[in-house]
């Protein structure tokens, strides 16, 4: 059976208020947007991401046409069935970052590793790559 609540008086329910925050508790057990920092060093860039509860395999990072895109697709079944209660539970979720690379980095060396709850993105520069040109006027 389907249930369907309206908020359609002037005060909002309380069951309004009660289910709505249980399903997001609920949904976001499985998949949150991450937050993001990105900071440099004297020899490298970092990306990382706060993504508690995922697992290294559901990571995609790519390097193409000087953009690193970060993304992940994770799927979630629950089922549980106790005495006469039965439910099923289907949650998916996903994100795409995407960062446009300054032109001294070494694409080659790039690497990527996940530690507690934590995707860490390392872009090593290339102090070869000249970030800058200067250009004469004549």
């Amino acid at each position: 059976m389907l249930v369907r609540r309206s908020t359609n008086g002037y005060l909002p329910s309380v069951f309004d208020a009660f289910f709505n925050d249980a399903n997001m508790v609920e949904n976001s057990a499985v998949f949150t947007r991450p937050d993001f920092n990105v900071y440099e060093t004297e020899s490298q860039f970092v990306v990382e991401a706060a993504v508690p509860g995922m697992d290294k395999g559901d990571f995609n990072i790519e390097v193409k046409d000087n953009v690193l895109e970060i993304s992940s697709q994770k799927e979630k079944t629950e089922e549980k069935k106790e005495n006469k209660y039965y439910y099923r539970g289907f949650s998916y979720g996903s994100f795409k970052k995407s960062y446009t690379l300054p032109d001294n980095v070494d694409k080659e060396k790039i690497e990527a590793g996940y530690e507690n709850g934590i995707l860490k993105v390392l872009i090593p520069k290339d102090n070869e790559a000249k970030v800058m040109k200067q250009i004469k006027v004549s």
